[in-house]
C-alpha cells in the first residue's frame, strides 16, 4: 500500500470521523478470515471477481482488502461495519493509463515540462467525492512532489511528498461543515466535490469542479467566503496574454487563476522567465506580487 498518511486521514474525511493520529501502526498481520461479516459483505458487493484477497487491519480500525482487479493492484479501506471509505489504485509509473485529460494535465505542467520523473501514480476514490490522481514526481536534487488531479487535469494540490497528509496538517480535517455545504449548494449548484481541507490557519478549503472548470473556495474558520480561485491555465483569457507577452515576450504562462474576494476580482499569473508572480487586471494592468 502507498501514500499511507494521505490514505489514513482521507479515510477519515469520507467517513466523518476524526483525524486519526497514526496510520504508521500497520501491524502487518494477517486478518483473512477475521473480518467482520459486514465487511465482507460490503467488500463481496462492491468488488465481485476481486482476486488475490488479503486482509489487513490499520489504525483507528480500518479493515483494507489488498487484492487485484482489472489487472491492478487495489486497497479499499471499510469501517469494522463494512461502511467503504476509500479505496487506493496503484498505477505504476503508467501515465498512458489515466484518462486523456489528466494526462494533458500533467503533460502541460511545469513538472511534465521540467525534466521531472514519475515515480508512482494513485487513483484515490471516496465515497462524495470525484476521483482525483496523486502523481508522484522525483527529480535530481530537488524533493519530491506529491500533485493532485481532478478529473478535468487540474493540478489542484502540489506539495512535498509526505506533507500533504501529515497528522494534524491540511488533509483530512473532518467533515465539511453545514454552513459550507449550504453555500457550495447554492453558489455551485450541481458541483462534484473534490476534496476538502481544514488548512493551517484554520481556514477552510474546498475544491470542486462546476461548468467544467475548477474551482477553489476559501472560508475562514466562521464559515465566512473569503476568495474564489477559478483554474483557466488551459483556457487563458486573451487579456491576460497580451499584457504577460509585452512585458515578457516569449515568457511561458505556467498558472492562470480567476480570483474572487469580497473588494474585487483579478487574474493571478505564474510564468517561468521570469520565475514570478503577477496580478493583471481586467483592462490589463500588471503589478508583479511575487
Amino acid at each position: 500500500m502507498k501514500n499511507w498518511k494521505f490514505v489514513c486521514m482521507a479515510a477519515a474525511l469520507a467517513a466523518a470521523m476524526p483525524v486519526l493520529t497514526s496510520c504508521d501502526d500497520d501491524d502487518d498481520d494477517d486478518y483473512t478470515g477475521r473480518v467482520p461479516q459486514a465487511v465482507e459483505a460490503a467488500f463481496a458487493s462492491q468488488y465481485p471477481g476481486a482476486s488475490f484477497v488479503e486482509w489487513d487491519m490499520e489504525g483507528g480500525g480500518y479493515y483494507v482488502a489488498e487484492f487485484y482487479k482489472d489487472g491492478r493492484e487495489h486497497d479499499a479501506w471499510y469501517t469494522a461495519a463494512g461502511a467503504w471509505t476509500m479505496t487506493e489504485v496503484d498505477y505504476a509509473r503508467n501515465l498512458a493509463a489515466l484518462p486523456q485529460a489528466v494526462q494533458q494535465g500533467y503533460a502541460a505542467s511545469a513538472y511534465g515540462l521540467g525534466g521531472w520523473v514519475v515515480d508512482d501514480i494513485d487513483e484515490i476514490q471516496r465515497p462524495g467525492y470525484e476521483t482525483i490522481y496523486i502523481i508522484d514526481v522525483e527529480k535530481a536534487g530537488q524533493p519530491d512532489r506529491d500533485l493532485y488531479f481532478d478529473l478535468g487535469g487540474t493540478l489542484f494540490r502540489d506539495v512535498q511528498d509526505g506533507q500533504a497528509a501529515t497528522p494534524g496538517g491540511p488533509t483530512g480535517q473532518g467533515s465539511m461543515p453545514e454552513q459550507i455545504r449550504h453555500y457550495v449548494d447554492s453558489v455551485y449548484a450541481g458541483a462534484s466535490i473534490v476534496d476538502f481541507d481544514r488548512e493551517q490557519g484554520g481556514y477552510y478549503e474546498v475544491d470542486l469542479r462546476h461548468g467544467g472548470k475548477s474551482v477553489e473556495v476559501t472560508f475562514t474558520d466562521a464559515f465566512v467566503w473569503v476568495r474564489t480561485k477559478t483554474d483557466l491555465t488551459r483556457s487563458v483569457p486573451d487579456v491576460v496574454r497580451t499584457a504577460i507577452a509585452a512585458l515578457y515576450p516569449g515568457a511561458r504562462i505556467d498558472d492562470c487563476d480567476f480570483v474572487e474576494t469580497p473588494s474585487g476580482s483579478f487574474y493571478a499569473v505564474e510564468t517561468d522567465r521570469p520565475d514570478a508572480d503577477f496580478r493583471v487586471e481586467a483592462d490589463g494592468t500588471v503589478t508583479q506580487v511575487g
